[in-house]
C-alpha cells in the first residue's frame, strides 16, 4: 500500500512541476530556453550545410578557383596590397593586349573574372614603346613594352623586379582558367617570342 501512495504522490508532484514550468512567464522559462536552444542548433546545422555545399562546389570546380580571384592570389602569394595586385595585373594584361591578336586577348579576357577592373586600375602606359619602335625599328618594341611596364609598376610603388614574380602567377592562373594554349599565347605576348 505504501508503494501506491508513493507512486501517486510522485505522479502528482511531476504533473505540478511540468505544469508550473509550462505556465511560468516570469524569469526564465525552461521550455522557452529549450525552444531557443533548438532554434540555435537548427541555425548552426543550416550554416554547416551551407559550408558543406560550398566545399562540395569547390571540390567539383576543375580549376580550383571558385571564389579566389587573380587579385587575391597575387596579393596573398606576393605580399602586395590588393590595389597593387589589381594595378600590376592590369598593367601586364595591358601590355599583352597591345601585343596580341584582339580575338585571342578577348578569349583570355573572358576567362579572367574582373579583367575590366584590372585594365582600368593599371597606370597609363607611357608611349616609350612607340618612341623606341620609331627610332630603332620593330625589334625594340619588346624593350619599349618592358620599360613601359616597369614604369607602370613604379607608379604602383612596386619594384620593376616584381614583374618577374607577377608574370608566372598570372600565366599559371590563365592556364587553369583557359588552358595551356591561352597561357602560351599570353607568355608569348609578354616576352615577344
Amino acid at each position: 500500500m505504501k508503494i501506491n501512495y508513493y507512486s501517486y504522490f510522485s505522479a502528482i508532484a511531476l504533473c505540478l512541476f511540468v505544469s508550473g514550468c509550462a505556465t511560468n512567464t516570469g524569469g526564465t522559462n525552461p521550455l522557452g530556453t529549450i525552444d531557443q536552444s533548438l532554434s540555435t542548433v537548427e541555425g548552426a546545422a543550416q550554416s554547416g550545410r551551407q559550408i558543406l555545399n560550398a566545399g562540395a562546389a569547390a571540390a567539383n570546380d576543375p580549376t580550383g578557383m571558385v571564389q579566389i580571384g587573380l587579385v587575391d592570389i597575387l596579393s596573398h602569394r606576393l605580399g602586395v596590397s590588393p590595389q597593387q595586385a589589381l594595378g600590376g595585373a592590369g598593367a601586364i594584361f595591358q601590355m599583352a593586349q597591345s601585343n596580341m591578336d584582339p580575338q585571342a586577348f578577348a578569349s583570355i579576357s573572358r576567362s579572367v573574372p574582373g579583367m575590366d577592373s584590372m585594365l582600368s586600375a593599371a597606370p597609363a602606359m607611357s608611349n616609350l614603346s612607340g618612341n623606341l619602335s620609331s627610332l630603332m625599328g620593330d625589334k625594340s618594341n619588346t624593350l619599349g613594352n618592358a620599360a613601359a611596364l616597369a614604369a607602370s609598376f613604379q607608379q604602383l610603388n612596386l619594384s620593376p623586379d616584381m614583374i618577374g614574380q607577377f608574370v608566372p602567377v598570372i600565366t599559371n592562373y590563365v592556364s587553369k582558367a583557359s588552358g595551356q594554349a591561352a597561357a602560351n599565347l599570353l607568355q608569348s605576348a609578354l616576352t615577344g617570342r
